[in-house]
Parts: C-alpha cells; sequence; structure tokens
C-alpha cells in the first residue's frame, strides 16, 4: 500500500501531474483492500488537485462502500455523482443493488432494478444475481424465480451462485412443488 503512495508522489515530484485514471487505479486498490478511509482521502484529494472523477471514480466508491455493508455512504456518493450530472450506470447499479440486499433492504433495490431498467440500463448477471440473492435469503421464491426467468429471457447466462440462491430460496420457502427446466 505504502508503495502505491509513495509512487504518487514520486510522480508529482517529477513534475507528472496525476489525472482522473491514476487517480480512480489507487481508489480502486484502496477499496478493494477495504480502506475506504483512504479511498476516500484520494477521492477529495483527486478534486483539491484538478483531476475530476469519472463515472467510474464515483462508481468505485459506490461499489467499495457497499461491499462494507456501509450502503448510506455509497448513495451518498450516488446522490453526489448525480448533482454532477453523471448518470449511474450498470456497474454503479449493481452495486448499490448488492448493498441493499445484504443490509436487508430488498425492496430499495428491487426500486433500483426497476429505475435502472426504466433509466435504459440493462441489467448484468450481476445485478441480476445481487437481487434474486436477496430475495432468496427473505424466502421470497416465486418473485426470484421470476426474475430468474427474465434474465433467462434477456440472454444472460447465470453462474454457480445463483443456482445457489434459488435452490436456497426453496429451501427457506419449505418449498417442494417447483420444477426446474
Amino acid at each position: 500500500m505504502r508503495q502505491r503512495l509513495y509512487l504518487l508522489h514520486i510522480m508529482i515530484e517529477m513534475g507528472v501531474v496525476p489525472n482522473y485514471v491514476t487517480y480512480t487505479t489507487l481508489i480502486s486498490i484502496h477499496c478493494k483492500d477495504g480502506d475506504m478511509v483512504e479511498a476516500r482521502r484520494l477521492f477529495r484529494e483527486m478534486a483539491e488537485k484538478g483531476a475530476t472523477p469519472s463515472v467510474l471514480t464515483y462508481s468505485v466508491m459506490i461499489h467499495g462502500y457497499a461491499k462494507k455493508g456501509r450502503i448510506r455512504e455509497a448513495e451518498r456518493f450516488r446522490k453526489e455523482m448525480e448533482k454532477k450530472g453523471f448518470v449511474p450506470d450498470v456497474y454503479t447499479y449493481a452495486s448499490l443493488v448488492h448493498g441493499h440486499c445484504v443490509n436487508g433492504k430488498v425492496d430499495v433495490a428491487l426500486k433500483l432494478f426497476e429505475e435502472m431498467k426504466q433509466r435504459g440500463t440493462e441489467p448484468n448477471v450481476v445485478a441480476y444475481t445481487a437481487l434474486i440473492s436477496g430475495l432468496a435469503k427473505e424466502g421470497r421464491s416465486e418473485a426470484a424465480f421470476q426474475l430468474y426467468d427474465d434474465m433467462l429471457k434477456a440472454g444472460l447466462i447465470p453462474d454457480d451462485s445463483l443456482y445457489s440462491a434459488l435452490v436456497g430460496s426453496l429451501h427457506t420457502d419449505n418449498r417442494k412443488d417447483v420444477k426446474v427446466s
């Protein structure tokens, strides 16, 4: 971690001005490491140094906070992002859907999922899997299977974690009457 920051300082000393790509890369590394304090510091520094954050930069921050279960902070970044004129992309929405589901706010995640589609952003496998898993954990197997059907109709290929969530939803609902095609 220190090596990355050291590299940033060396760049600055050599007269190389870090741009949004440099900052976004560093922010992403800190988010993946779970260090949201440093990620946020770099995000603020980025703006102070005149490097304008992109949709990707905001999405990386949103994903980092959502992954840590800090959905309020993720939503704050979403609001800031939209205030600056950026439109959330599928990565942003998938992160928020996942974050809300992990925090037990599946109905909020459903609304976000619908908002995403209404805005013309097609959900990806990650968004579908997060929402289906959230529904499954709540024992809402019919809604989970309906979403699964929608996903297949959209031409997306499910992964193993999605099937595990669907089977889990049947167990949670104590359903024995469902046939999977």
